[in-house]
């Protein structure tokens, strides 16, 4: 996990500053009441951080943590993303990340292929959920970066677990 830690790392180190430039107004436009701004897109990255530090840890203690997801929603909507700043954000979730970065760089290699239920048509490894975790925020730095209309933005699509 070495090798996906450190691509982690960099890519979480590259974002930062780009994110620090973006205006507290842009961050915080929200053009469409349906669809997440800027903050609220690193707020959901900090509760999927918060949410994968869990699986990350558990499925190392258990070779099957059973169901384990949650209501991204409801996540975003009750911490009120929206009225924090920007560059608060910014560093918690760099903060947050980096230090999943230093977990997945030593997990234990005997447990990458302990499961656990995301809601998927199968279970995950945790081999796959530590993949599809930087392949998810990528993503969203992606949308961030982009500056897409919020209208256009690509919505995430999770792969199936093999």
């Amino acid at each position: 996990m070495k090798p996906i830690a450190l691509q982690f790392r960099e890519i979480i180190d590259k974002a930062k500053p780009q994110f620090l430039q973006i205006p507290e107004a842009r961050a915080s436009a929200k053009p469409l009441p349906e669809k997440w701004s800027l903050k609220e897109i690193v707020g959901h990255m900090l509760d999927s951080a918060a949410n994968n530090l869990q699986r990350f840890v558990r499925m190392q203690q258990s070779a099957d943590i059973g169901k384990f997801s949650y209501d991204q929603e409801h996540w975003v909507a009750s911490q009120h993303y929206q009225e924090e700043s920007w560059q608060a954000l910014v560093e918690l979730w760099h903060s947050y990340n980096a230090h999943l970065a230093h977990v997945i760089e030593h997990v234990d290699p005997k447990t990458l292929g302990h499961i656990c239920d995301m809601g998927y048509a199968k279970p995950a490894t945790l081999k796959f959920v530590i993949e599809d975790y930087v392949r998810h925020i990528q993503h969203h730095i992606d949308q961030i970066l982009s500056n897409a209309d919020p209208a256009a933005r690509k919505k995430w699509v999770p792969r199936v677990p093999e």
